[in-house]
């Protein structure tokens, strides 16, 4: 894929008749950072370009857009599922909180100032985003959520989690 390009989430329906879609955001706060004129839409691994007409919020991690090349129900369907890319030189954020979860691959993980794992992936497919992290050879899943989520040090490339007690003693 074009590495001038970030992923910023994927479309999971139609919303309404007139060809608005709602996108699922692969960021913790990215809904309040987002002001773009055109998005990326990966159909049949060419990235085609839509201009933004409308931007509205909706539930915690997804927004709806009305772009102005998709006028009616037939057109949105035609882009289900597909993923939606920002041009990288509008895909950073004005405050050092945000990020996009693709950011965090290959981050260490601590779990009460104790290393425990690193993220090895992003697993956005399920209904609720999750870390996918490495701990002793086996796979983890942490709900992406600021619930779980203490402090990120992007710097050090490290995250620290908060998980209950118990959890990683069934791995």
């Amino acid at each position: 894929m074009d590495t001038n390009h970030v992923k910023i989430g994927t479309v999971v329906s139609k919303h309404g008749y007139k060809g608005s879609i709602k996108v699922n955001l692969l960021s913790s706060n990215l809904k309040g950072n987002l002001d773009i004129d055109f998005i990326f839409i990966d159909i049949d691994k060419c990235l085609v370009p839509f201009k933004v007409d409308d931007i509205t919020s909706s539930t915690d991690n997804s927004i709806i857009l009305k772009l102005q090349e998709l006028n009616n129900d037939k057109e949105a369907s035609e882009v289900i599922l597909k993923n939606v890319y920002l041009d990288k030189k509008h895909s950073s954020f004005k405050d050092e909180e945000s990020f996009f979860y693709n950011e965090l691959l290959n981050f260490i993980v601590f779990k009460d100032s104790q290393k425990i794992g690193k993220i090895v992936n992003i697993n956005d497919k399920l209904p609720q985003p999750v870390f996918e992290i490495l701990i002793n050879d086996k796979k983890f899943m942490v709900p992406i959520h600021d619930d779980f989520i203490e402090k990120i040090d992007k710097e050090k490339k490290s995250i620290h989690i908060v998980i209950p007690d118990g959890l990683l003693e069934i791995i």
